[in-house]
């Protein structure tokens, strides 16, 4: 009897081990798919049928019991295990997500059961198939938690994303350390990043979401273009059963609790934030269902929505009302049990009308109108896709798609814009204008890829190709009349001149003087890409499992004629995972990766350097003032000034030469990641913990620069002339140009090495352990809770700088002249060094859901940054950059020193403030006529937290000999509490 029971017990153990052990298969990342393996399954027959479309699918399990289902459709299905002489074994509302599901389960006779102690299927909480690390938010979650219905506020979810301050920026998240505009988003697999900067995605009606994949860090080869993280969508789609749905969210004004305004040192108000207003209103009307029972379904939602609002500064108000009319369809066809089409479209167009007026800041008063303004901006998004099972273990996915921005402003009144630095004034508008420039674009990118899998016994391979071409249609030009020296038209700077820019400027170092500008933009080119990869999934052993990929890419960037100016090709980038399985069942797991990552140059570029630019700067002495000491308006809105003296040619690039714009042996943008990781169920398998620790580098950048200075010296060092040119090339390494820089006729070939251009090696690292535990608590309690430490420092902040709300990808100042990055390798902007977040839900009652999203984070770096000196540093005698071309064009705020020319390395200021934030939702569900009513109410900050997220760094005004009193003062702040109520109805 005692031997028998240590032979049961022999047994249990056994099945148990092997119970876990599922075969690896590579991830579907735009669909769902699942691996199984069946204790006694041998040659089982696995069926599976989608709960609310009727699509079946069956496979049978191979000599092992493993198996393996493809190309589902996200969403909650049946999954039936049959046998002759077994049990079958059901399993019911299994939920299927991007990415995959590994299952274990175990048929059993009668005999059996008291033999074996463990039974059913368990779905695994640790994948042992890929070490991608990310979360997947469904539409069920987005119904239980307090989030907004934006792509960014999910991928702020997610462990190593964070917001990046400024009003430029739209709270587009970065992610592991790299700018906000260095990330992917695609959508049913069509890529909807933001075409011009990147950054963030274009505005499609997010209540369509199903489900959204933020991937931040060991991303497939299938995915490229970006060096930070990857954010994956699907929409929602038809199902067997004709339904209908409306949703109501408003957002009251008289709900909002506004912050205090920011005030200059001197009590003077800088951004006036209690004198704005806004109600925001949205209808979202859904309908779907078959057009062919279990063949072919319909989705569509229509979504219109307004806000009203006053937007408050200090001497003027707009008053206006943005309005959106967003519409999305959707269409499935299964043709067969093979084969399916889905095809996607979805239209959003925004039109936001204002009028200006002046404004009584003290009585938060609107005065007399002064004008009216209109921007048009939106676009649509196109896509089709093919799914196919090619055979038992060959299948394909074909995805073509076309997303279209535009971005149309126009001005009402001839006014240009006036800043002024004279005073109090630390650039702030002065004018009544009601758009600084008119602009006229269309972005387009036209994109195709292929996505190939062929399961063998041990391998999963992967492969495939993706093509995008972007067109880039764009001209903009400054509000006002006339031509520049002589009208108004033009950006107008009333600032103070200092030693640096004295001669350049005509007048002596302290005294005021007036800037205009004028800058000219065209383009009518392209971008486009190119990229191939492959994978292999392998089960190297039964506990180690390795994804070997690499992939392919080539870019290239156009003129308006046709000829690329940048092109950089067969750029490889390996991505690399290896999966151990600590215990043999599946429950715990150690991982490594090493991922290369290529960031493109940005369309926006196409525009600022590749494009037909034209800017000119014309210098005037000041002349009439009023009581404040400001320059005096006139009635064509310009300044008064007194006669020119002098005058800038900044760029003139309408006959550039492609040879010309960009160094000729360019290399990408690229970045290396290293992680390794460990991650196991607890608490009985309800929750999962990990910890990762992550080292991000870049390795190499590409920079714009004004390089007159090494360009005019290599003209003198031949008896010419001098001559010079902004060219794209890569800090650290020398330069290769040809062209007419001196405008003598003839074109010159320009070859400089590293020594001689001046410019350091770019350096940006990430350094990072992220804690995390995630799952059921209890039957009613979900938590999300991570703790992230990490580390950013370097001398360049990536595509865009937050320091200076600069959102221009590719055209950050940062590299503009040597002496900009003379003690600039320090904190870079993101840098946080610790971020708790702690979200999820509690089920009250069956019907009544309390939600929460928290986060705590230290602060961010502060600068103190003034005009670089002369004689030191980069600017010393003998160095290439002598002659200090920083200090006459970039003056305050750029180089990083004080008041007395002594350095003042990045980040050595200390940080902005403790940041906290909490937003809470309570959400309510009723039926009403047997369909769900639900009833939703969101707090965002429910404590109203005013903390800074953005402060001012530049640390001297005037020549730059005295400090700026509102150094350190905020520029920005988290914003207000809200409530945001929603009321649904789906019939």
């Amino acid at each position: 009897m005692k031997n028998n029971n240590f032979k049961k017990t022999l047994i249990a153990g056994s099945l148990l081990a092997a119970l876990y052990v599922t075969p690896t298969l590579a991830a579907d990342n735009f669909s769902g798919s699942i691996k199984g393996h069946v204790i006694a399954g041998a040659n089982a027959t696995v069926t599976i049928k989608h709960n609310e479309k009727g699509i079946v699918r069956t496979v049978t399990a191979d000599d092992k019991g493993e198996y393996s289902l493809r190309k589902l459709p996200v969403g909650e299905y049946t999954l039936t295990i049959s046998k002759l002489g077994f049990e079958p074994e059901i399993i019911e509302n299994l939920l299927v997500t991007l990415g995959g599901q590994e299952l274990s389960s175990q048929l059993r006779t009668g005999s059996d059961v008291e033999v074996i102690s463990v039974t059913g299927t368990r779905q695994a909480l640790v994948d042992m198939s890929t070490s991608t690390s990310g979360i997947v938010i469904t539409a069920q979650d987005m119904a239980r938690l307090p989030i907004d219905t934006s792509f960014n506020s999910v991928v702020l979810l997610a462990p190593s994303a964070n917001a990046t301050s400024g009003s430029n920026f739209g709270r587009s998240p970065n992610i592991g350390g790299s700018s906000s505009a260095e990330n992917g988003y695609y959508l049913n697999g069509v890529n909807i990043t933001n075409i011009r900067t990147g950054l963030g995605v274009v505005d499609i009606p997010f209540a369509a979401v199903n489900q959204t994949a933020v991937l931040t860090g060991g991303i497939a080869p299938e995915f490229g273009n970006a060096l930070g993280g990857i954010v994956n969508a699907v929409t929602k789609s038809g199902t067997n059963e004709f339904e209908f749905g409306v949703l109501l969210r408003h957002d009251n004004e008289s709900l909002r609790s506004r912050h205090n305004d920011i005030l200059n040192r001197d009590g003077s108000v800088s951004n006036n934030l209690s004198g704005d207003k806004s109600d925001f209103t949205r209808v979202s009307l859904t309908a779907s269902g078959p057009i062919i029972k279990d063949t072919l379904f319909f989705y569509a939602m229509y979504a219109p929505q307004e806000d009203s609002y006053w937007n408050a500064g200090t001497s003027t108000v707009s008053v206006g009302k943005e309005t959106s009319d967003r519409y999305m369809g959707k269409v499935d066809w299964y043709i067969n049990d093979e084969h399916s089409l889905e095809f996607t479209y979805i239209n959003f167009e925004n039109e936001d009308e204002w009028d200006t007026h002046a404004y009584d800041i003290d009585k938060h008063q609107k005065l007399a109108q002064t004008g009216k303004g209109k921007a048009t901006d939106g676009g649509s998004v196109a896509g089709i896709k093919y799914t196919g099972l090619l055979s038992d273990n060959v299948s394909l996915d074909v995805i073509a798609g076309r997303v279209t921005e535009i971005d149309e402003s126009d001005a009402d009144n001839d006014l240009p814009g006036v800043w002024s630095r004279w005073g109090s004034k630390t650039g702030q508008s002065i004018s009544q204008h009601s758009s600084s420039t008119v602009t006229d674009s269309e972005f387009t990118r036209d994109q195709l890829r292929a996505d190939l899998m062929w399961d063998l016994d041990e391998h999963q391979l992967k492969f495939g190709f993706d093509f995008y071409d972007t067109h880039v249609d764009y001209t903009s030009i400054q509000n006002g009349t006339g031509e520049g020296g002589t009208g108004s038209r033009g950006w107008w700077d009333l600032l103070v001149a200092t030693e640096g820019n004295a001669a350049v400027v005509g007048v002596d170092a302290g005294e005021n003087y007036i800037k205009q500008r004028i800058r000219n933009d065209f383009s009518d080119s392209h971008v486009k890409s190119q990229a191939f990869y492959v994978q292999d999934s392998w089960q190297a052993t039964d506990n180690l499992v390795l994804n070997l990929g690499v992939r392919l890419e080539n870019f290239s960037n156009e003129l308006s004629t046709g000829s690329a100016y940048a092109e950089v090709k067969n750029q490889i980038a390996p991505r690399l995972q290896a999966m151990y399985d600590l215990t043999g069942d599946g429950s715990s797991k150690v991982f490594a990766t090493f991922g290369r990552y290529f960031q493109p140059i940005s369309a926006n570029m196409n525009i600022t350097q590749g494009g037909s630019r034209h800017d000119e700067h014309w210098y005037f002495a000041a002349d009439q003032v009023d009581a404040d000491g400001q320059a005096v308006l006139g009635a064509d809105g310009s300044p008064s000034r007194g006669a020119q003296t002098g005058y800038l040619l900044a760029q003139d690039s309408a006959l550039v030469s492609p040879t010309s714009v960009a160094h000729n042996d360019l290399d990408a943008m690229y970045s290396d990641e290293i992680t390794l990781g460990f991650e196991t169920e607890v608490f009985d398998g309800d929750m999962k913990a990990s910890v990762r620790l992550i080292h991000r580098e870049l390795k190499s950048s590409i920079e714009d620069a004004d390089l007159g200075q090494v360009i005019g010296d290599w003209y003198e060092a031949q008896g010419l002339s001098r001559g010079g040119s902004w060219v794209v090339f890569n800090p650290g390494e020398g330069l290769n140009v040809k062209g007419d820089f001196n405008s003598d006729g003839n074109v010159d070939h320009i070859v400089l090495s590293a020594e001689e251009m001046g410019m350091p090696e770019p350096k940006r690292e990430y350094a990072a352990m992220e804690f995390t535990l995630k799952g059921k608590a209890t039957e009613d309690l979900f938590i999300d809770a991570t703790y992230t430490w990490s580390h950013l420092w370097g001398n360049t902040a990536g595509l865009v700088n937050q320091n200076d709300n600069q959102a221009d990808p590719g055209w950050t100042v940062s590299y503009d002249y040597a002496g900009l990055q003379d003690h600039a390798t320090g904190n870079l902007p993101s840098d946080r060094r610790h971020v708790f977040k702690l979200n999820g839900y509690y089920n009250l009652t069956d019907d009544l859901v309390l939600g929460l999203v928290s986060s705590m984070s230290t602060g961010t770096p502060i600068n103190y940054m003034g005009i670089h000196p002369g004689g030191v540093d980069s600017c010393a005698p003998g160095k290439p950059w002598a002659d200090c071309p920083s200090r006459t064009e970039r003056g305050n705020g750029s180089a990083f020193y004080d008041e007395d020319g002594n350095p003042r390395p990045r980040g050595s200021a200390g940080t902005t403030e403790f940041f906290t934030n909490m937003d809470m939702s309570l959400t309510y569900t009723m039926e009403m006529n047997g369909n769900p009513l639900q009833f939703k109410g969101i707090v965002y900050n429910l404590f109203n937290s005013d903390t800074a997220v953005g402060v001012n760094h530049t640390g001297t005004i005037g020549d730059g000999t005295v400090h700026n009193p509102n150094w350190r003062r905020a520029t920005s702040l988290q914003s207000h509490r809200y409530v945001s109520l929603s009321v649904s109805y789906q019939f």
